[in-house]
């Protein structure tokens, strides 16, 4: 009897030692026996019973009902509740066109090319013959396809694919255990942060839908659990202080997960507690006052929705109370994207956008409707989808779907509109198929400029449904995704055909991903804006080493075009300055005029206001093309550009004196020829609204006014006053006024 005693207590010495620890170990997948000795037998007196009829050498009988139990809890834990599945996945087949083809062909993606047992150490080769490199092994460690494949065995009936993710799991814990996997510090670890996240995601999904069978069986079910189990003591040991970026936050997006969904394991209160203090670290310092995620990317902010909606929305599914900033910061995360918003109701392409490579907008509409659904905001529903996404779908319980047809759907009254600490300018004037829009783009991030673009003072421009001015989205395997990243594809102005971006660095896993160790930095001059003109005015300092300063002017002028004023001064020497367009375009006038013509008959002129480009050069790289304006300098130059968006062809500019036209009604004419006495190089009026171009002097009956340096001077004549605007990118002084640029004096 003493004997057996003795025995008992070393057997349970570990497991005693092991719960101390914090709970789940990090450094081996844990076994059955460890996972009965986790349970916190306070939680539940079932678990009690549980651990009892274990420890009396009852185990098959004791893990079976350790599997019943976690089945249960699952039921009332998770998004959807498998009980329901049948209903819910008749529901989701009828909603939804296509289903079943969708997923056949996504989950043959990643059967035709590993076998269910894989190897998990890159060099290994895939079903194909072919050798798995780091790009392909980040995807396998992700497991996207894996909800596709537990889909497929309710379509087919087919067990072998209810049997293949729970052999994956098991050949990933092999790995593990034999030391047969990818560490982080190989720059493709198996367990990194986004990796082992969105593993998580999408195998908590597969457990999910596969609890709904009788043939998934206990072994199964506690394989999938001893691997989750060992993967949260993984992300929670790997991550015990703020690291910033979105593969942090997914990895604690899972983490969070877990928890609340294990609360009966030994160590999970403090995973909860960590994953939610790492969680709200992010909300707090990555997504900046103005709202946008700090990346500055579309594709990343709305990857950091899905970050912090999966806990966010599992949180309240299981009424466990979150801090006011998660409610504040993810409804501004959907506020973002009404304001960059095209009125095509797309979004711009934005630093490193990956959805759709070569694509030139983003789609927005599944994510208002997330929005719209757990906010119930009008002004979201205008975006939205008539449906949530097929994503979205099985993380909503059905009350929350019917949310979308309930709520009103109301046209944005949000006009011109900025992201300051983002560094986004958003001008528009309304929300119509005719309307026009700007953005401009004038940030960057400190903290981690991985997937900012060389776009400085880049301008986007959307009218008449189309994308006029284009950026690109990327995908970063591609050979030409540096090329991509890079200058020559944005809407820019560059000094001697350097540009933006230098010093290209590719990341450790050689994935190729890369950034720019060399940045131009912004500066915003000015940012105003009125129901006639908006006017943004700014700089960076990419061609200091040059000896060079350079700036930008936007003047959008409401009744739907822009004046774009690039300027350069330079310490002396020899220069060359490019305006590059993106788009393609023929030469109307060479040396002054471009158009483009877009599938609907609408289009945009590029015209040269005084002086004229040395040369009109095309290129084009992917099949995107882009007009290169040329010409030489000595000292100082600037460019003055027209840009026009035309409806159709009838409303396009046919010049024949480029010294004297209009444009929208407005007059463009060089200064000689202007009805206000001026030293003006152009001006540009209609009625009592004048923009003056490089000018020092000007008269309007008996007011004379004079500026101490040339500048750019909107001007508003009134019966008895002028209202004189500075769009010049100094202070000047206005009648011995200070007036620094974007501010207004009246005389």
């Amino acid at each position: 009897m003493i004997q057996r005693f003795i025995y008992s207590c070393l057997f349970l010495l570990p497991f005693a030692v092991f719960a101390q620890n914090s709970g789940v170990a990090y450094s081996h997948v844990p076994t059955n026996a460890e996972i009965i000795e986790l349970l916190d037998v306070n939680y539940s007196s079932e678990l009690q019973a549980i651990q009892n009829n274990y420890k009396q050498g009852n185990t098959e009988q004791a893990l079976e009902e350790l599997a019943i139990y976690f089945k249960e809890r699952f039921s009332e834990r998770y998004f959807f509740d498998w009980k329901n599945f049948e209903n819910r996945f008749s529901e989701y087949n009828q909603m939804y066109a296509d289903r079943e083809e969708f997923h056949k062909k996504d989950a043959a993606k990643h059967l035709e090319l590993y076998p269910a047992s894989t190897q998990w150490k890159i060099g290994f080769e895939n079903l194909k013959g072919e050798t798995v490199t780091s790009y392909p092994y980040r995807h396998l460690t992700r497991q996207h396809k894996a909800g596709s494949i537990a889909f497929l065995y309710h379509y087919t009936g087919n067990k072998k694919y209810l049997d293949y993710i729970p052999e994956q799991a098991a050949s990933l814990n092999t790995a593990f255990n034999n030391n047969e996997f990818e560490t982080i510090e190989d720059g493709n670890g198996a367990y990194e942060c986004y990796r082992a996240g969105n593993r998580v995601w999408n195998w908590l999904l597969v457990h999910q839908i596969l609890l709904a069978s009788d043939d998934y069986s206990t072994t199964q079910q506690l394989e999938m659990i001893r691997t989750f189990l060992h993967t949260g003591a993984k992300l929670y040991h790997h991550h015990p202080v703020y690291t910033e970026g979105n593969h942090q936050t997914r990895g604690m997006s899972a983490l969070a997960m877990l928890a609340f969904l294990f609360p009966e394991i030994e160590g999970s209160d403090l995973w909860k507690e960590r994953s939610l203090k790492r969680l709200e670290e992010h909300l707090e310092k990555e997504i900046y006052g103005d709202g946008f995620q700090f990346e500055r990317t579309v594709h990343y902010h709305i990857d950091d929705i899905e970050n912090y909606f999966y806990p966010y929305q599992l949180a309240k599914l299981n009424r466990i109370e979150l801090k006011p900033i998660w409610d504040t910061r993810i409804k501004g995360l959907f506020d973002v994207l009404l304001k960059i918003a095209m009125p095509n109701k797309k979004a711009p392409v934005l630093q490193d956008d990956t959805d759709s490579p070569w694509a030139e907008y983003n789609e927005i509409d599944h994510t208002m409707a997330l929005g719209a659904v757990l906010f119930g905001e009008p002004d979201y529903v205008y975006f939205a989808s008539t449906k949530v996404s097929t994503e979205y779908y099985w993380y909503l319980k059905p009350e929350r779907l019917a949310r979308l047809s309930s709520v009103q759907k109301n046209e944005p009254q949000l006009g011109s509109c900025e992201l300051p600490e983002t560094g986004y300018y958003m001008m528009r004037n309304g929300w119509g198929a005719k309307d026009v829009y700007a953005i401009v783009s004038a940030g960057l991030t400190p903290e981690k400029p991985d997937h900012q673009h060389a776009d400085m003072l880049g301008l986007q421009l959307c009218a008449f449904g189309n994308v006029l001015l284009p950026n690109y989205q990327v995908r970063y395997y591609l050979p030409d995704f540096p090329e991509f990243k890079n200058s020559w594809v944005k809407s820019v102005a560059l000094l001697d055909s350097i540009p933006q971006g230098r010093e290209w660095k590719g990341n450790k896993g050689g994935s190729g991903f890369g950034k720019f160790e060399n940045l131009p930095e912004p500066r915003v001059l000015a940012w105003e804006k009125n129901k006639e003109f908006d006017l943004f005015v700014g700089s960076h300092n990419g061609y200091d080493k040059e000896g060079v300063k350079t700036y930008r002017t936007v003047i959008f002028i409401k009744d739907g075009f822009w004046i774009v004023r690039d300027q350069f001064i330079a310490n002396g020497g020899q220069h060359t300055t490019q305006q590059v367009w993106q788009g393609h375009y023929d030469v109307e006038k060479e040396g002054k005029h471009t158009r483009s013509v877009f599938p609907n008959g609408a289009g945009l002129e590029i015209i040269q206001l005084g002086d004229s480009a040395d040369q009109i050069s095309e290129a084009s790289a992917r099949g995107k093309g882009r007009s290169v304006f040329q010409k030489s300098f000595h000292n100082e130059t600037s460019w003055t550009t027209l840009l026009f968006p035309f409806e159709n062809f009838e409303e396009r500019l046919m010049i024949g004196d480029y010294n004297e036209f209009k444009a929208n009604e407005w007059n463009i004419v060089s200064g000689i020829n202007s009805p206000v006495k001026t030293n003006a190089k152009q001006v540009v009026y209609k009625k009592e609204d004048f923009i003056f171009l490089e000018a020092t002097e000007l008269a309007v009956d008996d007011k004379v006014v004079s500026v101490s340096s040339k500048s750019d001077l909107w001007v508003k004549l009134e019966e008895d006053k002028l209202e004189i605007t500075n769009c010049g990118i100094i202070e000047v002084e206005i009648n011995n006024t200070p007036v620094k640029p974007g501010k207004t004096v009246i005389l």
